[in-house]
């Protein structure tokens, strides 16, 4: 009697179709066209036709996907596909597989260890070049590790280290084959850089490239081991910071239209392409706050700042405060805080120059418009900041600049408390009328309170 065949019905097939069986309405998991369906277990020992078939080909008719499956040295090995004679033409392949590793021909493996051996073979022959250029610097290149955009300064100098790296002896080598001694032999020539910090640069490079190299499984391990070359300290980085009475004359000694850039960069941290991206529509008279968005290119247009921390909101210490709102008075919205005197917008070398002129009448030549930042970052310390604090208030991005990565600091008021801090060590106070009433009311209660004792000591020794 010839068995009815339905939607239902489930077929397994022995290898080269050796035999073929029809299971009718079975009990199965899943749903098809509204009818809960699946599939039962199939024993492929129950199928005989005088041989032994080798493995099996199970037909899935709710996904139309045929089931390889065999089992050697107690791995169930299985595979789908989407017809059934490229099922058959997989499960013919592996028991060629399978008859050669029981005649001693040749070892049998899983498909899956075969695949991870034939990656691992490929991933010899990728060269260093190719996995850096098509791996690594896309993304490198444009992107910070937090996923920013770098600004185009950072983007220029991400473009020089690369050139450096693909100038290396080992560019066109194997990138399993680099060694420990082809690094140190390649970061021995400082010739090789330009200098001590592009060197360092480019090894970070290096370093963050196996990384993810080896993150990814490219490689087993990185051949950068080694501590980062050294970079001595910049002249700059040595010059001391100015004093009050230094930031004073400079002040004094500049035109009227600039000279608050003194105190924009040594009481805010600001650097002189941020003090001359300034506008009035960044300044908050209401909160006393100034919001630094904007840096300046070489032409002195408008650009990123120079890291994402840098772009940030500065609380304004008061005195300083006062000094804007002048500034910005009669100004419109888009006009710039710090201008020449036409009103024009100045760029930053002019503004150097103005710098540099006035410098000279304090007596400090050596000082660089920069210097404001490591005077501002001084006087906070000065003030009590833990090192968190100065962290967050020099807004650095890396851990080369602050210690540590960038942290976020105590919040707001703290800023704040930093600001007043700084501006009393630097800026020279004019007092109120306000503040000046009382102080004498103070002054006169000291002077009637040490009068008052002068008159009992008087009277004692009588």
């Amino acid at each position: 009697m010839q068995k009815r065949r339905n939607s239902n019905d489930f077929r397994v097939y022995g290898a080269n179709r050796e035999c073929t069986e029809t299971y009718a309405n079975v009990n199965i998991s899943g749903t098809h066209r509204g009818t809960r369906v699946g599939y039962p277990k199939i024993d492929t020992g129950i199928m005989r036709t005088g041989k032994k078939p080798f493995g099996s080909v199970i037909h899935r008719a709710d996904r139309n996907s045929y089931r390889a499956k065999y089992t050697h040295k107690g791995e169930v090995i299985t595979k789908t596909f989407k017809d059934e004679r490229s099922a058959q033409a997989w499960l013919s392949a592996e028991k060629a597989l399978v008859e050669a590793d029981k005649a001693g021909i040749k070892q049998w493996s899983s498909p899956t260890e075969r695949k991870r051996q034939k990656t691992a073979i490929e991933r010899r022959r990728v060269l260093f070049c190719d996995y850096v250029m098509d791996e690594f610097a896309p993304t490198w290149l444009e992107y910070a590790a937090d996923g920013s955009e770098l600004a185009s300064g950072s983007k220029r100098k991400h473009r020089e280290y690369l050139n450096h790296l693909s100038q290396a002896f080992f560019w066109k080598y194997p990138l399993t084959g680099i060694t420990q001694e082809d690094i140190n032999r390649w970061l021995a020539d400082l010739d090789n850089f330009g200098g001590a910090t592009p060197r360092k640069k480019t090894f970070q490079l290096l370093k963050s490239i196996y990384a993810k190299a080896v993150a990814e499984g490219a490689v087993p391990k990185s051949p950068v081991s080694m501590k980062a070359p050294a970079v001595p300290k910049s002249r700059q980085a040595q010059i001391p910071p100015a004093t009050a009475e230094e930031l004073q004359t400079i002040y004094a000694n500049m035109p009227k239209t600039t000279r608050i850039s003194v105190w924009l960069g040594a009481i805010l941290d600001l650097r002189i392409g941020e003090v001359v991206s300034l506008q009035v529509q960044d300044w908050n008279s209401k909160t006393q706050t100034l919001r630094v968005c904007h840096s300046a290119d070489e032409n002195g247009g408008l650009k990123a700042t120079k890291t994402a921390t840098s772009n940030t909101t500065q609380p304004v210490p008061p005195q300083l405060a006062k000094l804007i709102n002048e500034a910005c008075n009669s100004k419109n919205p888009a006009d710039f805080i710090v201008t020449c005197a036409d009103g024009s917008h100045i760029t930053p070398n002019r503004l150097r120059d103005h710098f540099n002129t006035a410098k000279v009448k304090a007596g400090r030549p050596d000082l660089h418009f920069h210097t404001l930042r490591a005077t501002s970052i001084t006087a906070a310390v000065a003030t009590g900041a833990s090192l968190k604090d100065t962290m967050t208030w020099g807004r650095h991005a890396d851990a080369q600049t602050s210690i540590e990565r960038y942290q976020r600091a105590s919040g707001t008021e703290r800023m704040r408390e930093i600001a007043n801090g700084i501006e009393s060590t630097l800026m020279p106070h004019t007092p109120t009328v306000e503040e000046l009433e009382a102080e004498i009311a103070d002054m006169e209660k000291r002077l009637a309170s040490l009068k008052s004792q002068r008159d009992a000591l008087i009277h004692q020794n009588k």
